[in-house]
């Protein structure tokens, strides 16, 4: 909470966005333009954790994750290929890697319930060639696969997408093609199976049941009904917490018996953070002078940080099968953080 005031008695040089019009309703403050200012340590840390997501969730590969882009396949109310790239869910490469690895599912699904069988567009099983190439053959359950997806893709036209209320729904807009999230006005044409998309919609949310949707057209798509079955219960999260409970367990070692919780939490919260949060070295070379200047630095604290600082490199070395390093002392712990700084270096007038 502290920081949370701090923050917001800064002034309007740290305001991310600013009102279209500075006379404007109360009732209109929520609609804001682009970013006009920010702080450098928000701006830093936005750049960071942008590039770590993009990262973690290969958004920008040529192949995206099924989670990602077998699941927007799935969704009829993205509509075709051109609106899916147009309004830049997608690029063209990564539209044709989902589509394949969509139709590879669905064949493994049926080569699972039959053998696979394949055909042969040779007239004769003998050919006449120095080479001997064996004739060109093509599994049928892939056939079958192509055919159930080329139909489910004619349930995708725009024709039978609803039209939406603008004021209560949502836009992902691209340079060419828009696709709108949110309840529907009217409803569009009917379905070759008498069925309505909008019927599909669910009212409070906006968003639309695949679960529904193709149980009531299992007959039609058998194969992506299993398909959607096994994606149902993907979700696209970021659990951190696993990463951090494994990580946790390396710090709580028997020969940290005498670790407090209190530090125990603290050594473990910053393992986990330190790759993932920007920290900026003046940031910290400036509270570190101001707790001096407080005479916040005790005698006795420093001598435990340095015997644990010692116990620590003995089970490093003892991890990676090397010998015991030699005890440091003070001075030699001053001296060695000071050769391994790499940040920035702030005089003291006092």
């Amino acid at each position: 909470m502290t920081r949370t005031a701090d923050l917001r008695d800064r002034g309007e040089m740290t305001v991310l966005v600013k009102k279209k019009d500075a006379d404007i309703s109360i009732e209109d403050e929520q609609e804001y333009t682009s970013v006009v200012d920010m702080d450098p340590l928000i701006e830093t840390y936005r750049d960071v954790y942008a590039e770590d997501l993009e990262k973690r969730l290969q958004i920008d590969n040529d192949k995206l994750p099924p989670g990602l882009g077998v699941a927007t396949l799935l969704n009829p109310m993205f509509g075709l290929k051109p609106k899916v790239i147009g309004s830049e869910l997608m690029s063209d490469e990564q539209y044709n890697n989902s589509r394949a690895d969509l139709v590879c599912q669905m064949q493994d699904i049926l080569d699972e319930k039959a053998p696979a069988v394949y055909s042969s567009n040779s007239d004769s099983d003998e050919i006449d060639s120095d080479d001997e190439v064996l004739p060109l053959q093509q599994n049928i359950n892939y056939k079958i696969a192509e055919d159930e997806m080329i139909a489910f893709e004619k349930y995708k036209k725009k024709k039978y997408h609803p039209t939406y209320i603008e004021s209560k729904s949502k836009v992902l807009t691209g340079e060419e093609k828009q696709i709108w999230v949110g309840p529907p006005n009217e409803a569009g044409k009917d379905l070759p199976s008498t069925k309505n998309l909008c019927n599909y919609i669910v009212k409070k949310t906006g968003r639309f049941d695949l679960l529904k949707f193709f149980f009531d057209h299992k007959h039609l798509f058998p194969t992506l009904w299993i398909v959607v079955q096994c994606n149902a219960s993907r979700r696209v999260v970021e659990v951190g917490c696993e990463r951090f409970f494994g990580l946790s367990g390396y710090i709580s070692s028997p020969r940290r018996t005498r670790l407090g919780v209190r530090n125990y939490e603290r050594i473990a919260m910053l393992a986990s953070i330190l790759q993932n949060v920007y920290i900026d070295p003046a940031l910290v070379a400036n509270e570190y002078l101001r707790r001096c200047k407080a005479g916040m630095w005790k005698k006795e604290n420093t001598e435990e940080a340095l015997k644990c600082w010692n116990l620590e490199r003995v089970l490093e070395a003892k991890s990676l099968g090397q010998s015991l390093p030699a005890e440091l002392t003070m001075d030699d712990l001053v001296m060695e953080e000071h050769d391994s700084s790499q940040g920035v270096i702030l005089e003291d007038e006092d």
